[in-house]
């Protein structure tokens, strides 16, 4: 689904709005983007708030080492920033460095890249964008027009294909090995395999597409996601000593968390299916009947109780974080979304609705 835009090029500097008095002030570029496309429902991403300098000669006055190392920062911040993104708008007005470089690494990262500028385009803008316009208003009203072509199916393959190239990659010095997506609601979905790991010293390959799912259920119901983004030294959910593991204990307790949803794969000798796992109690096992209610346009899931074989971090979320937990694995049928798109659409719609259910029941028991 196409919901949330990169913005890239220029500077806050005034755009002429052609439908405007002649005498009218002039409006930002960037804030006629943000308002027109906020308004039609799409997440606009401006990275002005970690905005470059133009950085002089004088080398008295730079701190050489110091310099490099915050446009490293600033270069990784807004790489990441584009890859949490389904498009890039850029403004070509003012062309610089910056602006041609996130363009090229946006189209080749399968984002869809729209301009705005000068005619006649370079050969490099025409061959590394979808869509050129002369004015900004134009261009906002194609994305906009794409916004309800775009489908989740289609999103979801586009973000695993950049996960992908990370399954048994590690992260490099200095990264972490999962990637955190803030949400609306008091709900967390973890997708712990969704890159390869390592588990008592054995190599175990991703669960395709849970990365993906719990990407793609952030974007339509509000929650929150953690995904692992490399390969993982340590399996997240056998041992508790981990990045992952400390980074899910921080959002949890930050976030007011009041549900974990964990997305697990099966592989094809287990009995095709769905599988809800939770705690033998009160609370978890609503939440799990809930679920089983949502998921009956699939078939029966079947529900028992948690595996110790699977690993602790559900008993942990569980016990020691005292937030309801369950853990959900699908059979590879599901997360087939090219052989077996109905069944991977009608999974994500139903889970979305089912979190998106929760958290707002969360919400209102929070006030």
């Amino acid at each position: 689904m196409l919901s949330s835009i990169y913005l890239t090029g220029g500077s806050a500097e005034p755009y002429p709005n052609p439908y405007a008095d002649v005498s009218a002030p002039y409006a930002d570029w960037r804030s006629l983007a943000l308002n027109k496309l906020q308004s039609h429902g799409l997440k606009v991403v401006n990275p002005l708030e970690f905005a470059w300098s133009d950085f002089g000669l004088n080398e008295q006055a730079i701190d050489i080492i110091d310099l490099e190392k915050n446009i490293d920062e600033r270069v990784q911040r807004s790489l990441d920033l584009i890859d949490q993104c389904d498009g890039l708008l850029a403004n070509l007005n003012k062309p610089n460095y910056g602006t041609a470089m996130e363009i090229f690494y946006a189209y080749r990262h399968h984002k869809m890249v729209t301009v705005v500028g000068q005619t006649p385009f370079s050969p490099w803008v025409l061959s590394h964008s979808q869509a050129r316009f002369a004015d900004i208003e134009h261009a906002l009203e194609y994305i906009i027009g794409e916004q309800s072509q775009s489908e989740p199916l289609f999103w979801a393959l586009q973000y695993e294909a950049l996960l992908a190239e990370r399954y048994e990659e590690l992260p490099k010095a200095g990264e972490p090995d999962y990637k955190f997506i803030g949400g609306e609601i008091p709900v967390l979905v973890v997708a712990p395999h969704a890159t390869a790991y390592f588990r008592d010293g054995e190599f175990k390959e991703a669960e395709a597409f849970t990365g993906s799912m719990a990407a793609l259920l952030n974007r339509l119901s509000g929650s929150h996601a953690l995904i692992s983004n490399y390969c993982c030294v340590a399996d997240p959910l056998s041992y508790l000593e981990t990045p992952f593991c400390r980074a899910l204990v921080d959002i949890v307790k930050a976030g007011q968390i009041g549900f974990v949803l964990l997305l697990l794969g099966s592989p094809w000798k287990e009995n095709p299916g769905l599988q809800i796992q939770f705690k033998d109690e009160t609370t978890e096992q609503d939440f799990a009947n809930r679920l089983k209610m949502e998921l009956l346009t699939l078939e029966q899931a079947s529900g028992i109780n948690f595996d110790s074989k699977l690993g602790k971090l559900p008993f942990f979320i569980n016990d020691e974080l005292s937030v309801p937990t369950l853990m959900l694995r699908m059979h590879k049928r599901y997360r087939m979304p090219r052989l077996q798109t109905a069944y991977f659409s009608v999974l994500i719609k139903a889970l979305s609705q089912y979190l998106y259910n929760i958290g707002v029941q969360l919400l209102r028991s929070q006030k």
